[in-house]
């Protein structure tokens, strides 16, 4: 069996946390992209994405 030294916790952390700051910032864009799309269906397709997004991360943090 492996065991982690702080240094991997602390790496796993913040890789963790890098991860979760990219998620979040690209459901905003998406977000913030389909606030300002002309074409509805582009609209819906931005949202549909930004909300399997948002399960997606959800799901890898069970």
């Amino acid at each position: 069996m492996e065991h982690l030294n702080s240094a991997d916790v602390s790496s796993s952390d913040s890789t963790r946390a890098e991860r979760q700051a990219r998620a979040d910032w690209l459901v905003t864009e998406l977000a913030r992209r389909a606030a300002s799309a002309d074409d509805p269906q582009e609209q819906a397709r931005l949202r549909r994405t930004a909300d399997s997004l948002v399960r997606l991360a959800i799901a890898f943090r069970s």
